[in-house]
């Protein structure tokens, strides 16, 4: 497995689908895209302060809208 950073292109239609931009760009720093050994690519997050309930929250939904957009789906319709 190789872990790499979340393309730009993927970061911009997430930022443009959450209404708290500062937050969202923190989360971004604990996401991390994963290529796994058979070529397919998936989406995970590192974050351990889940009493950190906003930003937590924002990690997740970055994380949904992240993988969606890498599988091809539309988050525009939500």
């Amino acid at each position: 497995m190789e872990e790499l950073p979340l393309p730009e292109d993927i970061k911009e239609r997430v930022l443009q689908k959450v209404s708290n931009k500062t937050l969202a760009l923190k989360a971004f720093e604990y996401i991390k895209l994963v290529k796994k050994d058979d070529g397919s690519l998936w989406v995970k997050e590192e974050f351990k302060d889940t009493n950190n309930h906003s930003l937590w929250f924002m990690v997740l939904a970055c994380v949904n809208y992240a993988q969606r957009l890498i599988r091809g789906e539309d988050i525009d319709g939500d």
